[in-house]
């Protein structure tokens, strides 16, 4: 079965019933962390928002915001700091640029990779080698997202109900790469899809 997903799912519905006896929501949600990973990338009310440091303790927290458009913003603040940071996570969305992206990837010790594109995307010109493609609606236009099948070496996105989310990745510059044809495009369309 294919995981178009872009972190690893986990549902906080029964938690949260549990612990407030499901009257009021909570605005934050805090996840230990090992420091070393840092930066981290989290969700905040309204966008993401980079984490440098997890503070005295292994504890860093994320705020519950719409679940839509969630993942296309993350991948384009991952995009923007890659190449700001000079990680080296991102490439051209060509034959290369692919293959760069799974030795990436794989020089973390992640074999087992998938790629995750939009419908719309023409990757037509494009080979993958023996890389899965797994179509993803929330992949901004002209990227290909790879991460590794355990989802959860990326990072979490935490559910609350159908519409509420709250996202963590604590591996954004180890546990996934992005090809693609413009950066510009990728942070662009990763607003729009979220404004959608």
């Amino acid at each position: 079965m294919s995981n178009d997903n872009l972190l690893e799912i986990v549902s906080f519905d029964d938690t949260i019933k549990t612990t407030r006896n499901g009257r009021v929501p909570p605005q934050m949600l805090e996840f230990q962390v090992n420091p070393d990973l840092a930066p981290f990338l989290v969700s905040s009310t309204r966008a993401v928002l980079w984490v440098e440091k997890s503070g005295s303790s292994d504890n860093i927290r994320a705020a519950v915001r719409a679940r839509r458009g969630l993942y296309a913003e993350l991948v384009g603040a991952v995009v923007e700091m890659s190449i700001r940071a000079d990680w080296g996570n991102t490439q051209p969305l060509t034959t290369a640029g692919i293959k760069s992206c799974a030795d990436h990837l794989k020089f973390y010790g992640l074999e087992k990779i998938e790629a995750l594109v939009a419908e719309d995307t023409d990757v037509s010109k494009v080979d993958f080698k023996k890389i899965h493609v797994v179509k993803a609606k929330w992949v901004p236009l002209d990227a290909v997202v790879l991460v590794p099948v355990d989802r959860g070496f990326v990072g979490t996105l935490g559910t609350l109900g159908t519409h509420k989310a709250v996202a963590l990745i604590h591996n954004a510059s180890r546990g996934m790469a992005v090809a693609y044809r413009s950066a510009e495009q990728v942070v662009h369309e990763s607003v729009a899809r979220t404004s959608a």
